[in-house]
């Protein structure tokens, strides 16, 4: 039992490898359709010419560095300038930190100019007037007093008690506090969205998503009237949209930026995605968590026919081969096998696809996977039997006149060792057929999602498929081990010395 649940306990560190490697698989090329925003359907957010590093970032960009950036380019004038006042306006409240205490330190040629890129932001803050913000002279003057009088607004304090009171309630003051804060106040926003278990929180996230609409242009707002299912759904769009773009407006320091160098990655914002929404977001907006309770059972249900039912009609087929070995039996059962083996499992559907009734597809799926499981592990058990026949024992016991099938069924446990110890290398090939069976049958299972994934490149469903389908050969493997312990007695001996050397 210790040793079982010592390899249960190494799943997590294998999950992470597999995680990995996966990933690194996935992301190897760009989606056709390039960057994609987290919301649009039939792409996902994380591959693109902008996207952070896969796995380790060392150098994170924050609002600190964008700002600056942009401030050199705008007061310079070069050719980037014009790209510099959109990227400064798309920056907006979080910058100013970042920017107005340099101003004054800024020739005044440049000070001007970087003050001029400053009225959109001015007009989507509501903050000061068109005359104000209209000349270079004007506009620095008035956004050098702006900081002298708001500074101290910009705080993570007074960001978390303006956003805490309009969650509370909304009323155009409180609408007005959060609107002058900008995009400074986007972590208290996303941060106040979530969780949305009930109506009373959908009032909440209503207000939420609508301060951050106003605030990014961005259009993710609770329907009115909605249930919670819908506000649920915007909430886990911003969320995506957060993950993606937090370092825009978040600043990295000490511990925080070595995080960042972990946490700014493409794998990082996977993995996020996956905590934060049941094992990640499909590129159909749906939870990976809920389409896997939705469409996994039938397909479990094929594997453990395939394992359970397959194997057992493949262990007796080359039990009746080996104790008829030469014969007209062993011939028959070889031939058809062999023939099952290597005739497509497509072939096989087609052929067997009744026209029509939802039970008959499914009687003809659990055949065809019986079937090829069946073929899969008869001639296994065939060999192994055979070599079982030929110890000396079996030979002691045919000289006193035992028979090939008292033989064989006094070799059996012996012999289904090999069988057993297959099920978990197995399982794979056991799913590729069953994502065949299903798609040919028209069953919902998952195989028909996984190929449009395929197609899709949806990073989050493959991801997920992964994890579950290594999750499940480690557990199939632990199973049948355990099964050879209580089989064989010289592996059960070797689990006890395993363990008496580790303790």
């Amino acid at each position: 039992m210790r040793h079982a649940l010592r390899r249960i306990l190494w799943i997590v560190p294998t999950l992470f490898l597999v995680s990995i490697a996966a990933f690194w698989v996935l992301t190897a090329t760009p989606t056709p359709g390039g960057r994609a925003e987290a919301g649009e359907h039939g792409a996902h957010p994380f591959f693109g010419p902008h996207s952070p590093p896969r796995f380790l970032n060392p150098h994170p960009t924050s609002v600190r560095e964008l700002t600056e950036q942009a401030m050199n380019s705008i007061a310079s004038d070069d050719t980037r300038a014009a790209a510099a006042r959109v990227e400064l306006a798309r920056l907006g409240g979080a910058a100013l930190p970042h920017l107005l205490p340099k101003l004054d330190s800024v020739e005044p040629i440049g000070r001007g100019r970087i003050a001029l890129a400053l009225a959109p932001i001015g007009q989507r803050m509501n903050v000061g007037t068109p005359e104000e913000r209209g000349s270079p002279e004007g506009a620095a003057l008035y956004w050098s007093r702006f900081w002298q009088d708001r500074a101290i607004d910009f705080r993570p304090a007074v960001v978390k008690r303006a956003v805490g009171r309009l969650a509370e309630k909304s009323t155009a003051g409180r609408r007005q506090d959060v609107t002058e804060l900008d995009t400074f106040a986007l972590p208290e926003l996303i941060d106040m969205m979530a969780p949305v278990n009930r109506q009373a929180d959908v009032k909440r996230a209503t207000r939420m998503a609508a301060a951050a609409s106003r605030i990014t242009g961005e259009p993710w707002k609770v329907p009115k009237d909605a249930s919670v299912d819908q506000a649920r759904a915007v909430v886990r769009t911003w969320q995506r949209w957060w993950v993606k773009h937090r370092s825009d407006y978040v600043t990295f320091d000490g511990a925080g930026r070595a995080l960042a160098m972990v946490s700014e990655t493409q794998y990082a914002h996977w993995a996020t995605d996956a905590v934060q929404n049941r094992l990640g977001t499909t590129a159909s907006d749906e939870r990976v968590l809920d389409v896997l309770v939705r469409r996994g059972p039938l397909t479990l249900w094929l594997l453990a026919v395939g394992l359970f039912a397959g194997f057992a009609l493949g262990m007796l087929v080359g039990v009746a081969g080996a104790a008829r070995a030469r014969r007209g039996v062993d011939t028959l059962t070889s031939a058809v096998a062999v023939g099952i083996a290597a005739l497509p499992i497509a072939a096989l559907s087609a052929w067997a696809a009744p026209a029509q009734g939802s039970g008959a597809r499914y009687f003809t799926a659990a055949l065809l996977m019986t079937l090829a499981a069946a073929a899969l592990t008869s001639r296994y058990q065939r060999a192994s039997s055979r070599v079982a026949m030929d110890q000396e024992y079996s030979r002691t016991a045919r000289a006193f006149g035992a028979s090939p099938w008292r033989l064989a069924r006094w070799t059996f446990r012996a012999s289904s060792v090999a069988s057993i110890s297959l099920m978990g290398a197995h399982l794979a090939q056991l799913l590729t057929v069953a994502f065949v069976i299903e798609h040919a049958l028209g069953l919902d299972g998952l195989g028909a999602t996984t190929l449009r994934a395929i197609v899709a490149k949806d990073l989050a469903w493959l991801m997920a498929l992964s994890l579950v389908i290594a999750t499940a050969l480690a557990l199939v493997q632990i199973a049948s081990d355990a099964l050879l312990a209580a089989l064989d007695p010289r592996v059960r001996l070797g689990f006890m010395r395993k363990r008496g050397a580790a303790e």
